[in-house]
Parts: C-alpha cells; sequence; structure tokens
C-alpha cells in the first residue's frame, strides 16, 4: 500500500485566519515538493489565486458561513451537521481509493461540520487532523470565558460548563454551541482510523488535561514562508504594533490603553468587530485595517516592537514566528504558546496580561541598548534555513506515512 492521494479540507478556499492559511500553504506545499495528487475541499468562498495557479485540484461549495448565512434557521441546522456537505463530499471522494489517500483536515466548524468526518470514516479513509483551536474539546474553541475575560477551567460540557454563561454573545448561542459539540463529539467517537496533529507543546497539555483523544498524536509546528531576512533596527524606531484580529480575546483593549498611557507611537494591523469603537477612543493609535504581506512588512521595518497580549490560550502564533524572521522584538502574553518561542528578557518580553505589566514591559523596551540586544538574540534564534518550507513538507509526509503503515 502506498500514498498516492492528499485531501487538505478547509472551511474557506481563501486565506480567512491563520488556520486557512497553513492549509493552503500545506496543499501547496505538497503539491510542489511530493508526487502524491493534492486535493483541496472548501466550503466558503472563491477559490484563492495560489491555489487557482498551482496544480492542486481545488473545489469550493460556495456556501454561506454561518455567521453570513442570511437565514438563521439554516445556519442554526447546518451549523450542528450540514447534509449537503456529506453529500457533496461523498461526490468529491469516490473516485479515490481509501487504501491510497489521506484526508488531512484543518477546519470544519464554521461551515463544513462533522458531516465531514462521518463520511471520511463511512467510506474507510484514514484521517490526519491539525488542530489549530480547541475545538475539539471545547464548545466555544477557546477554552476562555468570553464574558469574564478569563481562561476556563471548567471541564468541557460539564454540569457546571454547561450552565456557564461563556460565549461572546449570549447563553442561547452557547447552548447551540453545546448541542453542536455533543453531535461532533459523537461522530469523531466513531471514527475508526484518526490522528491528530498538535501544533504547540503548550496546546497539546492544554488538550489533553480536558478530553482524551483516541488515535496518533503527532507535533508539528506551524510553517511560516519567510526567508531570511535582514534585521529590523527596532533600537531606531518608535512605533509599537499589534497584528491581529481586532476582538476582545485578543487582548486589543489592553494594547490600545497600555500604548496611550505609556505614551509610544502605536498602530493596529487587522479588523474585527471592536475595530470602530477604538478607532473614536483611541485617536492618538493608527488603524490600517487587513493589509497585505507586502504592506505588513513594511510597517514592520519601521517598528520597535510588536506587542501580542492575547487573553485566550493561542495555539502557535504565526505573528511571533514571524517577527523573529525580522528581529522585531515582541512583547507576549505568558499564558500562550508564545512562551515556547520567547526567552524572556532575552529574546523578548513575557507578561501576564494585564495592564500594568504591559505598561512595564513596553517601557523597559524603551531603552535602546535592551531593545538592540533583544532584537539581534531574536533574530539570531530564527533558523535561517531557505529550506524551512521542505522541511515542514518533509516532516508532514512523515506523519502520513507513518499513519498509513502503522
Amino acid at each position: 500500500m502506498s500514498l498516492k492521494n492528499v485531501v487538505i479540507v478547509s472551511d474557506y478556499a481563501y486565506t480567512e485566519g491563520g488556520a486557512t492559511n497553513v492549509a493552503i500553504q500545506t496543499a501547496l506545499l505538497l503539491s510542489k515538493f511530493t508526487t502524491y495528487n493534492v486535493y483541496f475541499f472548501s466550503g466558503c468562498g472563491e477559490i484563492c489565486s495560489e491555489l487557482k495557479s498551482s496544480k492542486v485540484n481545488s473545489v469550493s461549495l460556495n456556501i454561506q458561513d454561518i455567521l453570513h448565512n442570511p437565514s438563521r434557521l439554516s445556519a442554526i441546522k447546518n451549523g450542528i451537521y450540514n447534509k449537503y456537505v456529506e453529500r457533496e463530499f461523498r461526490k468529491y471522494l469516490s473516485d479515490l481509493l481509501p487504501s491510497e489517500t489521506i484526508i488531512h483536515i484543518h477546519t470544519w466548524t464554521k461551515v463544513l461540520s462533522s458531516a465531514i468526518f462521518k463520511v471520511s470514516n463511512t467510506l474507510g479513509f484514514k484521517v490526519v487532523v491539525s488542530l489549530h483551536d480547541y475545538f475539539i474539546t471545547c464548545p466555544n474553541g477557546g477554552c476562555i470565558n468570553y464574558k469574564k475575560n478569563r481562561i476556563c477551567t471548567l471541564k468541557p460540557l460539564s454540569l457546571k460548563c454547561l450552565c456557564s454563561n461563556c460565549d461572546s454573545r449570549n447563553y442561547l448561542h452557547k447552548i447551540w454551541r453545546v448541542i453542536r459539540q455533543f453531535k461532533q463529539n459523537s461522530v469523531i467517537s466513531k471514527c475508526n482510523n484518526i490522528s491528530y496533529v498538535f501544533v504547540s507543546e503548550f496546546q497539546k497539555r492544554e488538550i489533553l488535561r480536558r478530553t482524551s483523544l483516541f488515535g496518533n498524536k503527532y507535533m508539528l509546528v506551524n510553517c511560516i514562508n519567510e526567508n531570511v531576512k535582514e534585521r529590523v533596527l527596532a533600537e531606531n524606531n518608535e512605533l509599537f504594533i499589534f497584528i491581529g484580529r481586532v476582538s476582545n480575546e485578543k487582548g486589543i483593549n489592553l494594547f490600545c490603553e497600555a500604548v496611550t498611557q505609556a505614551g509610544v507611537k502605536a498602530v493596529v494591523i487587522g479588523d474585527g468587530n471592536l475595530k470602530a469603537k477604538l478607532e473614536d477612543t483611541y485617536p492618538n493609535i493608527k488603524f490600517t485595517g487587513w493589509l497585505n504581506k507586502n504592506e505588513i512588512s513594511k510597517w514592520i521595518s519601521k517598528s520597535r516592537c510588536m506587542v501580542f497580549p492575547s487573553l485566550w490560550y493561542e495555539c502557535c502564533p504565526l505573528t511571533i514566528l514571524e517577527a523573529r524572521s525580522y528581529g522585531l522584538p515582541c512583547i507576549a502574553s505568558s499564558i500562550t504558546a508564545a512562551k515556547e518561542f520567547i526567552v524572556s528578557n532575552e529574546t523578548g518580553l513575557l507578561c501576564e496580561p494585564n495592564l500594568h505589566n504591559l505598561i512595564a514591559a513596553i517601557n523597559t523596551l524603551k531603552d535602546n541598548e535592551f531593545a538592540k540586544r533583544v532584537s539581534l538574540k531574536f533574530f539570531n534564534s530564527f533558523e535561517k534555513d531557505q529550506n524551512a518550507e521542505k522541511c515542514y513538507e518533509s516532516k508532514l509526509v512523515s506523519i502520513y506515512n507513518d499513519f498509513i503503515f502503522d
């Protein structure tokens, strides 16, 4: 038995966030470096230009995601389990032999639903799941109480969990998430051939302390497609930047208040539900919205530090890895996987995500000599390997083969 086909599964056909970016890059790298027939199955949106111009066999169902579905009844029903996705995915796999194929699932909760798992298992395909968040165990996907802005330590789906009003919207939405989680868990528990890929040791520990995952378990840090760069001369710059979704769990409120009280120049690169409100509240901060990679690089080259004050258990913050490739010092939340890439006071600063600590860290980075020392060490810690993408692909193929021949 030999592996011939890899089917990458993603909610979105375009880069909607970090997880979908990894899914797309994975498909592109496999098509570039291997002889596999690579397929990309997605639920929402137009297929991105990178996939269109590649050898990847890509398809999008062009259906609405849960958030933007104009029919709330349809969103409620399909978010729990999508029968249309079940039928279409079954058709998509009809010409592939399970003995020669791996299904590699990246995201499914916003569009595709757990129907993906049921079809894969029913037809006898082996499944690899890259875990980019905590939806495998937590109904709201973040192990965070959004109402209280703090980490949730409750056992998922326990009585206390069911009674906790932790959803970012309201308790009725929490109940819907719980129903979806029960359905998902029921489907996945029946899967005979499934493996999980964690993206950080931190994430692995937090998931396994909350749930038991039956199947093979692997570790593979997400790949950033960054080549060797010149170091950003952070010590000569004044700008403190935030890159990411402009929503509360990302710590954006902390960032805005901290840079304001510290009296430093700041820019927010990204978009989200709090952008308009924060723009009005903090006229001293520039909000750019989402930018392309080249535009972000220009801002990074003018920056002194990137601040990553996330309030939830970020699994593998790609922005930290990207900042490292520039030698851009980072102030990062100590409750995230960022601590696997940053040595405090050596390659950055780790602090608990609260206003007092964040202001203190910003003030520390005002010192030019300290900023230069941190920048140099962070830059030198970056694995300056022009073959980083090939290395990621090789490790992934090794996981596939280990699973196939297990």
